[in-house]
């Protein structure tokens, strides 16, 4: 048994790094429902630092195991190499501002690491170690799959079904459905009750995301197959409208939905008004901080009060907005580093997908999502630790198998 349990390690650890990442993120959510939903009885709402640590124990289990390898790294000079070096720099900057201006180590600590590991993760992804490993996409669905449908189980028998990581799931489950022939039966059952079971909670980020990808597809099959595509757009906009008159108004995905007609950025109230909040107070505490501070932010663990709706919220140190999340951590200066990570998505999403293949459009859909969540979440985009930014190169096999 220790024999057939050590095998199982040995080539689970022999995987690329970004199938070992992929499945660490969905690992931490499944452990995060049982440990502390399921058995503390603990609500949902709340829990992403807990999602945050476990995954970091297993990436800092993984990075202990392949140490030899990681002060070994040997990496060309890229567009994605250099987006790495700037991430270092970056860092550097939020540490010896926030060091500077005595923030909370703890939270200091909690904006350093996953940039740290962001930074780490892409340079280790374009190691010789993992480019010689191919990457086997139909296994890493299949495996993700399965465990985003026992973090559902297990979170609805808590009290709310959730999927996990929502920005890995959906575009690994697109790339999947697009890209997988045959598609097995039960992976598409699995993703259809995944998606019954959560549709009264599901943010606009994906939702926008699902229709950017569903009418590019549609679109280009239109050219060749255009009445089959014909006929599929009918059948998606009568389930669409059915979803929508199912779909309770009491319901988040409902109360989005509407939101997003009723939006008026002039006001600071609710959920896009409170993120607009957010930059506000950001941008006043800065002001009152001096001109130095103007330019160079409040640094890592840096923290503000903010009015939201219905609370007052002091030594907050959120942002939901990119371009508010960098000015607080590096004031004006943080402008370069967004405008930086935006275009390396941009670049890394166009050339994935000009790869044309199923690991290319999972890369470039994540590329794309990290786009949008820029606007809604940014800090979606760090927790996903790197996987964005998969270069790919020409002696890299993708094994279909």
């Amino acid at each position: 048994m220790f024999s057939r349990i050590y095998s199982s390690l040995y080539d689970f650890f022999e995987r690329n790094l970004f199938e070992r990442i992929v499945i660490y993120i969905s690992a931490s959510f499944l452990l995060t429902t049982i440990l502390f939903q399921l058995i503390l009885g603990q609500d949902s709402f709340g829990q992403s630092q807990n999602q945050q640590w476990i995954f970091y124990a297993f990436l800092g289990l993984d990075y202990l195991l392949s140490l030899k390898k990681v002060i070994n790294i040997k990496v060309t000079i890229n567009p994605i190499s250099v987006f790495a070096f700037a991430l270092f720099i970056m860092m550097g900057h939020g540490l010896f501002v926030g060091i500077v201006n005595h923030n909370p180590p703890f939270v200091i600590l909690n904006d350093t690491v996953p940039i740290l590991m962001i930074a780490l993760n892409i340079l280790r992804m374009q190691s010789i170690e993992e480019i010689s490993k191919p990457i086997n996409f139909k296994f890493l669905a299949i495996t993700t799959v399965a465990i985003a449908s026992a973090t559902c189980f297990f979170s609805f028998l808590a009290g709310k079904a959730i999927v996990g990581s929502i920005p890995l799931f959906y575009p690994l489950a697109l790339a999947a459905l697009l890209t997988i022939r045959p598609f097995p039966k039960w992976i598409a059952l699995m993703i259809a009750i995944i998606v019954v079971l959560t549709i009264e909670d599901t943010n606009r980020t994906i939702l926008l995301l699902t229709a950017l990808v569903g009418t590019g597809y549609l679109a280009v099959n239109t050219i060749y197959h255009p009445t089959k595509t014909i006929l599929l757009g009918l059948i998606l906009v009568v389930g669409l409208f059915s979803a929508w008159s199912f779909l309770p108004e009491d319901s988040k995905t409902y109360q989005r939905i509407v939101g997003i007609t009723e939006l008026d950025l002039s006001k600071r109230t609710g959920s896009i008004g409170e993120r607009q909040a957010e930059r506000d107070a950001i941008h006043a505490k800065l002001q009152r901080t001096g001109k130095t501070a103007e330019w160079t932010g409040a640094g890592f663990g840096g923290l503000y009060n903010v009015q939201f709706t219905h609370t007052y919220n002091s030594n907050y140190g959120h942002a939901h907005y990119a371009w508010a999340w960098f000015n607080l951590r590096f004031g004006k200066i943080g402008y370069i580093y967004m405008f930086f990570l935006l275009s390396t998505l941009l670049f890394n999403g166009i050339r994935s997908f000009q790869q044309k293949s199923d690991v290319g459009l999972f890369v470039s859909l994540l590329c794309l999502s990290a786009m949008i969540y820029s606007f809604t979440h940014v800090n979606s985009i760090f927790l996903l630790s790197g996987l964005h930014f998969l270069y790919f190169t020409k002696g890299q096999i993708n094994d279909r198998a």
